[in-house]
């Protein structure tokens, strides 16, 4: 069974897609989902982890041996952070995992690339896969260096690389807030729609060597085309922020 390594799991967007996975007969029999830890997790008892630091190149090694996709959340999440707190775990580690992933011979990586990547461009232009980031902050920046790592490795290996432009992500239980705190849910996306895209982005044809695809629900308006993920990876999200927050 293909063995899928997730980093980043005590993280909101981790959290909710071990929860589906964990949920998801279907899933489960497609591939073994273990989970990438710096101490300890709460789903320990459920599933296989394997210890890592996005900066010890060994403990990747370790955690990456036998394993056929790794899906990086892993990074300081924070759009005010500084270049001083973003640079070994969004610089350095999103290199390392790559070179890691190259190096143990893993088929996939699936990077967390965010909306903050292309927030330079007016919500009236629909930002395609193909377009050049346009980032407003040094997170959003350090998240287009992570874009341009996917299209840098798969050019030049046979490692498959998709970057997911995460938008702004609602789990099961708050999806209340973000109709309070929001004054748009163009980027909003839900846990099962994101989840589901992850899922199809693990089991997408090996042929697919290299993707961007928008991290978004069906909302009714948006600025991220979904055309890529819907015809690349089969992505057919659920739901609409603006339907299910009454606007």
């Amino acid at each position: 069974m293909k063995k899928v390594l997730l980093l980043g799991a005590s993280g909101n967007v981790g959290t909710g897609f071990i929860e589906d996975y964990l949920e998801n007969y279907d899933w489960k029999k497609e591939y073994q989902l273990i989970i990438g830890v710096h101490k300890t997790s709460s789903f320990a008892e459920k599933l296989e982890t394997r210890k890592f630091s996005l900066t010890d190149l060994d403990s990747l090694r370790k955690a990456f041996e036998g394993i056929d996709v790794i899906i990086n959340l892993a990074a300081n999440p924070s759009p005010s952070a500084s270049f001083t707190d973003l640079i070994e775990p969004n610089i350095i580690g999103a290199y390392n995992v790559f070179n890691v992933a190259l190096e143990k011979k893993c088929s996939r990586v699936i990077f967390a690339s965010s909306v903050h990547a292309i927030k330079g461009y007016d919500l009236d232009y629909k930002v395609r896969g193909e377009d050049a980031p346009k980032p407003l902050t040094i997170y959003g920046a350090t998240k287009a260096f992570g874009e341009a790592l996917c299209y840098t490795f798969s050019s030049n290996s046979d490692l498959s690389c998709i970057a997911i432009r995460i938008g702004a992500y609602a789990a099961k239980d708050e999806m209340c807030s973000v109709c309070s705190e929001r004054t748009d849910y163009h980027y909003v996306v839900s846990q099962r729609d994101l989840s589901q895209l992850m899922h199809k982005s693990i089991i997408a044809k090996k042929e697919l060597k290299y993707a961007i695809l928008s991290g978004i629900s069906n909302n009714k308006k948006h600025n991220m085309d979904l055309k890529l993920a819907k015809e690349l990876v089969g992505y057919s999200p659920q739901d609409d922020a603006y339907e299910i927050c009454g606007k």
